[in-house]
């Protein structure tokens, strides 16, 4: 085999540079739409868990103010409304959390103590509740009789609670300052509350006066 042979040989093996940096590109190229696609899927599914999640809290709090369930052992004390409330616009209030309480004597249908929770026999607060992964509540909005949907109109906090024997919601609407609010929306149908997620995703939960929870 002469030289000229040999150089000819040499030339027909491996990868040129371009070659190479063509490959490298596209490799990284697919490798960056993995790691979108992961993230954005992780996103998503961080906000659905998180909205079923607070449903079935809801859902809790329906059950137990439908059946006959002690306050706290030893009270003795079975005729108890139980609730959720989400605080968004009222001093103290979390766009990161949202409490679970008991509805105590008198039962006024609503949270007493809306920015302290101190669980305890003589306490209607059962548990405060905070959201993960950077998921937050965005808006509250009342879902009105002809179907329009205000939103963060002077609400500031919803009170969700349910009432033993019925399976329907008793909801209190509140302005900014903590004031009832439900005569600005004469016979409204539901509340709806709006999670979004870090990168921008959106999902609500719907609660109506019938007791119905969806997620949409």
């Amino acid at each position: 085999m002469n030289i000229k042979t040999q150089l000819k040989n040499y030339s027909t093996k491996g990868f040129t540079l371009i070659e190479l940096l063509i490959s490298i590109s596209i490799i990284a190229l697919l490798t960056g739409v993995v790691v979108f696609n992961q993230s954005d899927f992780a996103d998503k599914l961080a906000l659905t868990n998180l909205t079923s999640e607070i449903s079935l809290q809801i859902r809790e709090a329906q059950t137990y103010g439908i059946s006959v369930r002690e306050f706290a052992p030893g009270t003795n004390n079975f005729n108890v409304a139980y609730g959720v409330s989400f605080n968004l616009g009222n001093a103290g209030s979390s766009n990161t959390s949202f409490y679970s309480f008991a509805d105590l004597l008198p039962q006024n249908g609503y949270f007493d103590t809306p920015t302290l929770c101190q669980p305890g026999p003589s306490s209607e607060c059962l548990s405060r509740y905070n959201l993960v992964r950077g998921n937050t509540l965005t808006d509250t909005c009342v879902i009105q009789v002809s179907g329009d949907t205000t939103c963060r109109a002077g609400i500031g906090r919803i009170d969700i609670v349910f009432v033993r024997p019925n399976p329907t919601a008793k909801i209190t609407l509140f302005n900014n300052a903590g004031s009832v609010v439900n005569s600005s929306y004469p016979g409204f149908r539901g509340v709806k509350l709006e999670f979004t997620s870090p990168q921008g995703k959106k999902q609500d939960i719907i609660v109506y006066g019938t007791g119905q929870i969806s997620i949409q």
